[in-house]
């Protein structure tokens, strides 16, 4: 059935997640993101929305990713989480720290900076490699993030692969076409960059690829941001008072397609998805004039300086334990 919700009335009679945990994606890559969650906080409810009605957020303005951004937002906080997780990269290389205003007073976390920090910890050559959507690496996120941690030493090789989500979304993964298609994206580190021994998969829907990348490129050490997001929030117990819920609530929201969602989701996430998500209409954003022009792309740095918390940091430095 397809239980559309757009009105805010309809909304309201959406299931609370009673200080739970959403996570939210332009499609189903996501998944991958909830699925490292699940392993590690099996007792937390969690609701995930994939906008798959606009994927894919990588290919689009800076404009219409914080709108997309915003509107996915303002859907989650009527679900009264205790933490909203952008699990897009594009989102959190370019528009995080704008979506301050909509998650007030509710922490929220990117998943670029969590990846960052692990491929700085492991790499020995000082050559990191990213592999992303268009947008994200047209943002130059991460060199930034990474030198901010490293210095001016360390060297940043962007590569976009634009077809590798595609793919996922297809369920394309154990096959031919997807190998094809990694070896021309992999080229240059076979070729150009042969030092890079570290290499950041950039985008949620890159991690279920990996054993097709470590075929190409045996060896090198493949980061996958999702993880280490949620060993980074495990380390600090932040999420430590969330979990203990009995038979938690698990709720799948899409803006399109369901059936789809469920037959590929199912295979990234590791899980039953269980009941077909229901289908929304997102809400229209506030007033645009209460929101200053966009201006140069910024990095996705959650922290205090762009007024946007860091949900990996302790709950002393959080301010905000959950609701």
């Amino acid at each position: 059935m397809d239980n559309r919700s757009g009105d805010p009335g309809e909304r309201s009679d959406l299931p609370l997640l009673s200080g739970g945990v959403a996570l939210f994606d332009s499609g189903i890559g996501g998944l991958t993101v909830l699925r490292h969650f699940l392993d590690r906080f099996p007792g937390i409810p969690y609701a995930y929305l994939g906008d798959t009605a606009r994927f894919p957020y990588g290919t689009k303005s800076r404009e219409t990713i914080l709108r997309f951004a915003r509107e996915d937002v303002l859907f989650l906080k009527d679900l009264e989480p205790a933490l909203i997780v952008a699990a897009c990269f594009t989102v959190s290389s370019q528009v995080f720290p704008d979506l301050g205003e909509e998650c007030n007073p509710l922490p929220v976390v990117g998943v670029l900076d969590a990846g960052a920090r692990a491929a700085c910890r492991v790499t020995k050559t000082g050559s990191i490699g990213v592999l992303a959507t268009e947008g994200t690496i047209r943002s130059g996120a991460y060199p930034a993030v990474i030198k901010g941690i490293k210095g001016e030493g360390i060297r940043v090789f962007g590569q976009p692969c634009p077809l590798f989500a595609p793919l996922v979304e297809e369920g394309i993964i154990d096959d031919p076409i997807a190998k094809l298609v990694a070896f021309r994206y992999l080229e240059p580190f076979l070729t150009r960059h042969k030092d890079v021994d570290t290499i950041i998969l950039g985008c949620t829907h890159y991690p279920p690829l990996k054993a097709v990348l470590e075929s190409i490129l045996p060896g090198m050490h493949f980061v996958d941001p999702g993880f280490e997001l949620a060993l980074e929030l495990e380390e600090s117990g932040r999420l430590r008072n969330l979990e203990g819920k009995e038979d938690p609530v698990r709720r799948f929201y899409v803006t399109d397609s369901p059936e789809r969602f469920v037959r590929i989701g199912q295979k990234l996430l590791g899980h039953r998805i269980g009941e077909m998500p229901q289908v929304l209409t997102l809400p229209d954003p506030p007033d645009p004039a209460r929101f200053p022009e966009i201006g140069p792309s910024t990095t996705g740095k959650g922290d205090v300086r762009f007024g946007v918390q860091d949900a990996t940091e302790s709950p002393e430095k959080m301010g905000v334990m959950g609701r």
